[in-house]
Order: structure tokens, then sequence, then C-alpha cells
């Protein structure tokens, strides 16, 4: 009896190691998801979507508080027990994609934009920052595609070749601004939907902070990923006061990252990922923009604010604003 009776517990717990459980989607804004629209804008859009898809399966669907884009697709392509979905940074390399590890589901998820800001005031523009590229800490969460970002101008821009960024490594909004105004020569990097009313580029606004748009033209040349948005918010006015503040940025849509469903353990579950990607593929762009939720106004008028422009009208406008030099 005994032996029958620890048989039936091992196929028990063989089924149960080998079906998935829940949808989970990777966002940002470690640890916690505050203040970041990956998680609260882009993220929520994305659960409301697969909540609507996934109620006759019985899943549970998760929104999962990350590192970032990287981070993501790392995530992604670790994951063998659940379904996964990640959101991501159009314009970047990730190896689990190029590897076949991850896909890319979509490519059209509302624009993020590049901006920076410090405390320094050796630092007023993005070209002071080139210039002084030796001596400048960027403050980012490792893993994150504001780092990869940073990495990759570094790479491409003429005036930075044999130059490293100095990355200073952390987690969390209070700490990177922590970072970024007690340390000489820091400038904070933020790389992903703007949000006026809450997250990092907000309380550095509200640190009185300088602000400043991320321009690089050799990038631009590199991918027809990027636009330049002459727009990009990060402050916006409320209710008739005060008033809308942009900056010029370099942006790219954002994506969406599905994990391989061949490696799921569960192969119920490897076919309904399956459909569940086939079915997000169909859907319009404006089904990424939540329904509800306290972001869902604001990234509406947020998208009604940016303007895009073409690579190659981008790529001289932003070589003008890099050779100037502001008094």
């Amino acid at each position: 009896m005994k032996r029958i009776l620890a048989v039936a517990a091992l196929l028990a717990a063989s089924v149960t190691t080998s079906q998935a459980t829940d949808i989970v989607i990777f966002t940002g804004g470690a640890p916690t998801g505050e203040g970041s629209t990956y998680h609260n804008g882009m993220g929520k859009a994305v659960e409301e979507q697969l909540r609507d898809l996934a109620r006759p399966y019985g899943y549970e669907v998760r929104r999962v508080p990350s590192g970032g884009a990287v981070a993501n697709a790392n995530a992604c392509a670790d994951e063998t027990q659940n379904i996964c979905f990640g959101i991501g940074q159009g314009g970047l390399t990730y190896g689990p994609v190029e590897a076949g590890e991850v896909s890319i589901v979509r490519n059209d998820l509302p624009g993020e934009c590049a901006m920076a800001f410090t405390n320094e005031p050796r630092l007023p523009n993005w070209r002071s920052v080139v210039d002084n590229a030796r001596r400048v800490t960027f403050v980012v969460p490792q893993g994150s595609g504001s780092e990869a970002f940073i990495k990759k101008v570094f790479e491409a821009e003429p005036a930075l070749v044999g130059t490293s960024p100095n990355f200073q490594y952390v987690k969390g909004q209070d700490a990177i601004l922590d970072a970024v105004k007690s340390t000489r020569g820091a400038v904070g990097v933020f790389y992903a939907y703007p949000n006026p009313t809450d997250g990092m580029i907000n309380a550095a606004y509200d640190a009185d902070l300088s602000i400043m748009g991320i321009l690089s033209p050799a990038v631009a040349k590199e991918s027809s990923d990027y636009y330049l948005n002459r727009k990009a918010p990060y402050a916006l006015t409320w209710l008739g006061l005060g008033e809308t503040k942009t900056v010029r940025a370099m942006c790219s849509k954002a994506l969406l990252f599905a994990g391989s469903p061949s490696r799921l353990e569960d192969t119920w579950a490897q076919a309904d990922y399956e459909e569940f990607i086939a079915k997000l593929k169909a859907l319009p762009p404006e089904a990424f923009v939540p329904k509800d939720g306290p972001l869902s106004s604001l990234m509406r008028e947020v998208e009604g604010l940016s303007e895009e422009y073409g690579v190659s009208e981008m790529v001289g406008d932003l070589e003008r604003q890099v050779s100037e030099r502001l008094q």
C-alpha cells in the first residue's frame, strides 16, 4: 500500500511540475513597479489583453517588476514553467532574440524617449555630456534598456570611439536620485515612455535637476527603429496650471517579447502560448494603451502631443543640435 501511495505521489508531483501555472509579464520599475510606465502603463495594457484572452483557459495573469528591457528578454528566455511575456526597447540588440530563445511579438507599443538628468552645472546639455564623457558617471539599473542604449551610443558615435561609459548601478527611484545628486559629474538615464506625472523623470523634475534629451546621429543612421520626438514631454499642464515642458529626444517604439513555447514542459500550455501570441499579433496598436488605471488618460495625452520624424530628417536635425553649444 505504501509503495502504491509513493508512486501516486511521484506521478502527482511530476504532473504539477510540468504544468504552467501563470502568465507572467515582466515589465520594469524593480523592485515594486512604482512609477514605471512599463509596469503601470504598457504592462497594464498587455495584462488587460491577456486577461481577456486567457479567461477561458483559467490562467492567472500577473505583472512582474523587473530591471528593465534586457532583464525581461533574459527572463523569458529562461522560463520553462510559465507563459512569459516581457516589454523591451526598440532599436536594441537582445542576445535571446538573436539566439531564437525569445521572439518579438510587437514592435509598435507606445514610443519611449531617451532622456538624461543631472545636478552637475558643468553639464548643461547632451553635447557637454559627450565632450566630457570620461568624467561622466551614468547612473542606471543594471540590465536595463538605459544601460544598453548608452553602450550603443558609445559604440556608434565617432567622438566616443575608444571610450567606455562609466556606470554606477543603482536600483530604485530614490537611490538613483540620491546617486545623481551626490556624485560629481553623475548623469541619470531615463529610457522609457515619458510619464510626466509620476516615475523617474517626474521625480527628477520635482528635484529641480537639469533634464535633457539624449541625441545620437550615428545611432539614428544605424537603425530605422529610432525617430526624433521634438516634443518629448517631462512636465504637463494640469487644470490650466503651469506650462507643458518638452525636450527634443531620440525615441523608439517599445517591444513586446515572448519566450519560446517549445521550452515549456507542459505541452498543452505550449499550444495555448502559441494561440496567445497569434492573437496579440492581430490586435491594433491602440490596444496597448491601457483602458483604465492612473496612466490611461495620460498616455493618450502624451501620444497626441508626440511628433515622429523619419530617419533622414531626424539625422539632419540631430546633427545640427549636437554641433551647437549652448552659451
